[in-house]
């Protein structure tokens, strides 16, 4: 049986399809999603597949787990990458936090290191 291009043509009891989680944005789980839903489109196609009594042989078996993997490895990649981001601005937060204490500091200790020189010069240390 020849397969036909999922783009040539299409079946009409199919209603539009969705995009996927992580193309609407604003999440922070967009990679999980988007493993889930492209599983499920996978799922689904081979639920079509078997429908119409196509035979999937160990070569066509091969290259749909090697498809899931990669799609697996892309959203753990994606992951890291949002966990190095996060990493990222929780060390220029507390860089910036440390800096402007210490310019805070450093402003007080110059605004009263004359103040204390004077009570030491006019009334002798005490």
């Amino acid at each position: 049986m020849r397969l036909r291009s999922p783009s040539s043509t299409r079946r009409q009891d199919v209603g539009p399809r969705d995009s996927p989680p992580s193309e609407l944005g604003g999440s922070g789980n967009g990679a999980k999603a988007d493993v889930a839903w492209k599983t499920k489109e996978l799922e689904h196609m081979l639920a079509n597949l078997e429908e119409e009594g196509v035979e999937i042989d160990d070569k066509i078996a091969s290259i749909i787990d090697d498809e899931i993997a990669r799609i697996k490895a892309k959203a753990e990649r994606e992951k890291n990458i949002n966990g190095l981001k996060d990493n990222g601005v929780l060390v220029l937060y507390t860089i910036t936090t440390v800096a402007i204490g210490f310019l805070l500091g450093a402003d007080f200790v110059a605004k009263s290191l004359p103040a204390q020189l004077a009570k030491i010069i006019l009334f002798g240390g005490k």
